[in-house]
């Protein structure tokens, strides 16, 4: 079963509204170097239609997250702590219900 087991993760949910997809990658570039390597950056979901992007970061707290994007200029609406999910935990799901799962393609 796949699970975060060093270092926590957390969601930063944020609005950019009317950003271009290189203004979301200079403000999450911005994050990661106000961040002074206390925190990493795994990725960003974006849904720009929505003007909406969820960011995943490993370790840190949502305080000194909160402290970093504030230092960074980047808005954000709430820090949340997170959980990976991986394909096996969702395979093992199905398999415990009888089904199976098409989650990793060929």
């Amino acid at each position: 079963m796949t699970t975060e087991a060093a270092g926590q993760l957390f969601l930063v949910e944020c609005y950019l509204p009317g950003a271009a997809a290189d203004e979301v990658a200079a403000a999450m570039g911005a994050v990661v170097a106000a961040s002074r390597g206390t925190a990493a950056f795994v990725c960003c979901l974006a849904i720009p239609g929505d003007d909406t992007y969820f960011c995943l970061f490993s370790d840190g707290t949502p305080d000194h997250l909160g402290r970093t994007f504030r230092r960074a200029g980047v808005p954000f609406e709430r820090i949340v702590e997170a959980t990976r999910v991986g394909p096996d935990v969702v395979e093992a799901a199905f398999a415990r219900q009888g089904e199976q799962c098409a989650t990793r393609r060929a």
